[in-house]
This record gives C-alpha cells, sequence and structure tokens, in this order.
C-alpha cells in the first residue's frame, strides 16, 4: 500500500510495513470476505474483476468507505504474481447516499420510519416468514380524538403529542420490531415472530405507556388493531402483494372496531365476532 493509503487512514506511512495483516486488521471482516474471494477469483480467472467497495476503520474510529480495483500481473504461464491496485475515497459520496436515504425514508416529526420505508420492510419480511416458515404480527394504531386536538390546542400541540407518542413508542418496542408512523396521526409496528397472545400483550403495553402524553392534564389513549400473518405451506413468494394487502386490511378492520367501540382497546382481527 502507498502513502496515500495510509494517510486516508489516520496512520503514519512510515509506521506501516508491507503486509496484509496491516490492512487486513482495518478492514470490516465482511468486506474483507468478499476482497478475498474476488482476488481468488480474479487470480483464477482473468475476465473475473477485482474491483469491491469496501469499509475501513480510520484511526480515529470513524468509517473510511474505498472502492479498491486491482489487476493480476502474470508470468507467461499466466500465473499472478503481483497485484497491481487503486484505491478511491467513496466516504464523502456513501455519506451523502445514507444521508438522503434517511431523509427518503424517515419521518421528520417523530424520527420514527416513514410508510415508505415500512412498506419495503414488510414486503421483505412476508417472504422472509414464508421461506423459513415464519409467523409475525402487525400493530396498526391511531390516536383517539386526535382532530379535536388539534382543533382546541392548535397545531403546534398536536405535532407535540405525535413526537411524544413517536418517543414513547421508541421506548417500548423490542430491538428487532420495526415501528413507523404511518401517516397523520397513525402509526404501525411489525413484531417478528410474535404470536396472536404475544401482539396482544405488546399492544396492551403500548396502550398503557401511551396514557403518559399528557394534553391539559388528560391522558392521551390510542385504540389498536392487530392481524398476525400465520405461514401454511401453500403460500408462495409471489402472493406477496395480495398478503401485504390482506394483512394491512385485517388490521384496519380491527382498528375501526376497537374505535367504534368506546375506543382506547386492543383489538384483533381473529377475535373481531362474525369476521
Amino acid at each position: 500500500m502507498n502513502s496515500r493509503f495510509w494517510e486516508l487512514l489516520g496512520f503514519d506511512p512510515n509506521e506501516k510495513k508491507h503486509l496484509s495483516k496491516e490492512w487486513q486488521d482495518l478492514i470490516h471482516p465482511d468486506d474483507l470476505k468478499k476482497a478475498i474471494e474476488n482476488f481468488n477469483k480474479h487470480c483464477e480467472n482473468p475476465k473475473h474483476p477485482y474491483d469491491q467497495i469496501v469499509r475501513y476503520r480510520h484511526r480515529e474510529g470513524k468509517t473510511i468507505w474505498v472502492r479498491c480495483r486491482g489487476i493480476a500481473i502474470r508470468n507467461k504461464e499466466g500465473k499472478a504474481i503481483r497485484m497491481l491496485g487503486a484505491h478511491n475515497d467513496l466516504t464523502e459520496q456513501k455519506e451523502l447516499e445514507e444521508k438522503l436515504h434517511r431523509l427518503a425514508t424517515t419521518d421528520d416529526l417523530t424520527g420514527l420510519p416513514n410508510r415508505r420505508d415500512f412498506n419495503e420492510h414488510l414486503e421483505w419480511s412476508i417472504k422472509n416468514a414464508i421461506r423459513k416458515n415464519k409467523l409475525f404480527s402487525i400493530l396498526l394504531f391511531d390516536i383517539d380524538h386526535f382532530k379535536n386536538i388539534n382543533d382546541t390546542y392548535g397545531h403546534q400541540k398536536g405535532d407535540e403529542v405525535l413526537r411524544s407518542l413517536g418517543k414513547i413508542i421508541k421506548e417500548s418496542f423490542r430491538q428487532n420490531d420495526f415501528p413507523s408512523r404511518f401517516g397523520g396521526e397513525e402509526f404501525i409496528i411489525l413484531l417478528h415472530e410474535t404470536n396472536v397472545d404475544q401482539s396482544i400483550e405488546l399492544a396492551e403495553k403500548i396502550r398503557k405507556n401511551s396514557s403518559q402524553v399528557l394534553v391539559d392534564d388528560t391522558c392521551v389513549t390510542v385504540s389498536i388493531g392487530i392481524s398476525t400473518f400465520i405461514p401454511i405451506k401453500e403460500i408462495k413468494e409471489n402472493a406477496v402483494r395480495n398478503i401485504f394487502d390482506f394483512l394491512i386490511g385485517c388490521a384496519d378492520k380491527a382498528l375501526y372496531y376497537a374505535k367504534s367501540n368506546g375506543r382506547n382497546q386492543v383489538v384483533h382481527y381473529l377475535n373481531l365476532p362474525s369476521r
């Protein structure tokens, strides 16, 4: 590696030796595996490109994105004997891409993933659940009488309630769950590997925690509708769109029932009378 490479990572080039261990200790393990696989394939077959984007750890701990390209120098028999390569710093470009991705997939007001991001995650979750024969549940809920809050106290107070509820949601869900602001005063959470009883239990926890949000000394309440994906062998991956619409629709029906029968309650679609 030349001097500029080590300077990019915050090191004094004079401290580094020409040993593969020097850079292999700094590259992300997953990317090292990919780089070595491409290296071996390129050595065996000149037509296989040695070209990948990898992550290095800077001396100060931050991530440096580098595009690594190379070509093997071969002897008369075609055997690779040396490697000529080039590195390009893509950190600024990658950070911009990540920033744009966050802007496109995050709700500005609550900091939760937005509806677009949730939809993509739900589609992936359906495919994954079909392949692995796993179940999961969806909680769809909104704030009771939210229009009255906006009309009485103004939209600024309404935004404050949404932010507070978003914070409670972040603190209430488990690490592998996926919460989102679905739109307006509606929120939705995907609960991985969660059956009917477990989903009701978690929904009750969120319903109770939501009462921590106050509007003029009055506790905010939420109504929650739940649907659960239960895999069966006959389901095919090409049915993802139909399953997607069905699950959201079932949770929405349960939510509608909860709001039509007193609000501030949890209803699972499977428990609806005369479904």
